[in-house]
């Protein structure tokens, strides 16, 4: 009997999602649950699947499919991912017909709240299309729906996370400790303040850092800049994904196992006193989900510099006693 598996998202099999922060890590999933597929063949073939691999952190589950089908199923293209590209969000509807959603890639970073591997489309979504394909104009996959807040997985790193499922049985990650936006996403007249104030045009601004993590250890704090990763320039954190993943996959090719460490070389502006810098951090090669939690640390007075608040709408965080600060209505956090 021909075997085949199944991608799809894990929401398909959660149970429970107590919290709107992904990063706290407290959403829990039903694996024994039982998942039914149903083919769109002259027969409408229901069959029941078994779950293979399913990760926390990317959402992603994999399901083991035997069936006799006789219908050959083509296997999809895929193409990389573009901000702005017109695309098409394929889904069903409660009767399994067809629904069909058309809009564009939005130029906009995941919230405080979501992950970083999230891209966003504006168009409103069908909510049963969860796990549906995006596809562009060409009929190349450009991701898949993953949120119901029009948010998707790119293909680049879908196909990333599934390379390592084949070639280790698990989805490795490296945890950084922190949460990010891009710079390269904010609206202009932003970007041309942090020009000018910082003398950075592109990187990840530093949203957060985990209590107790390598950054934090290192003088990393909220506000900082990170520009480059092992001397590679990082505009937003679907590259910064790619990277982990890249760096994972190279190391465990090595030899190297779950659990053992990485040494990363970080480009960085530290907001605090206006330097830039290279710091060299040791993180963890893991398979389990990247938790982030708020992080307390002083900040002395000679740490800090004076904001230039001139303006009123630029306020560059120079010392904070939490690597926390307020959030706007969206769940972003507002550095400048």
């Amino acid at each position: 009997m021909p075997i085949g598996t199944i991608l799809t998202s894990a929401l398909v099999i959660q149970s429970k999602s107590p919290s709107i922060d992904e990063w706290l890590a407290t959403d829990e999933y039903a694996p024994h649950a039982e998942v039914r597929v149903h083919f769109m063949d002259k027969t409408d073939t229901t069959v029941v699947v078994d779950l293979l691999h399913y990760d926390k952190h990317y959402n992603l589950a994999l399901f083991k499919i035997s069936t006799n089908l006789s219908a050959q199923i083509q296997m999809p293209s895929f193409t990389n991912e573009q901000f702005a590209e017109e695309v098409f969000v394929l889904g069903r509807d409660e009767d399994r017909n067809l629904t069909i959603d058309h809009g564009n890639v939005v130029c906009k970073g995941p919230s405080i709240f979501k992950r970083h591997h999230y891209m966003f489309i504006s168009c409103d979504t069908n909510r049963l299309g969860i796990g549906g394909p995006v596809i562009n104009l060409g009929g190349q996959v450009a991701g898949m729906v993953s949120l119901p807040e029009k948010a998707f997985i790119p293909s680049s790193i879908i196909l990333k996370c599934l390379q390592m499922w084949k070639s280790f049985n698990y989805i490795p990650r490296l945890h950084v400790g922190m949460k990010f936006s891009a710079i390269g996403l904010l609206d202009l007249p932003q970007r041309e303040k942090v020009s000018c104030k910082c003398d950075v045009d592109d990187g990840l601004i530093v949203k957060q850092v985990s209590e107790g993590s390598v950054a934090e250890k290192l003088g990393v704090r909220c506000g900082d800049i990170i520009k480059s990763c092992n001397g590679e320039n990082i505009y937003t954190t679907i590259e910064l994904e790619n990277f982990l993943l890249d760096m994972c996959k190279k190391h465990l090719d090595g030899g190297n196992s779950i659990g053992s460490s990485v040494d990363l070389s970080i480009g960085i502006f530290h907001v605090r006193n206006g330097s830039h810098g290279t710091i060299k951090m040791t993180v963890n090669v893991s398979d389990d989900v990247e938790v982030i939690t708020k992080g307390i640390c002083p900040v002395t007075a000679a740490d800090c510099t004076v904001a230039d608040d001139d303006d009123d709408d630029f306020v560059v965080i120079q010392g904070e006693s939490h690597h926390e600060i307020a959030d706007d209505e969206d769940g972003d956090i507002d550095f400048f």
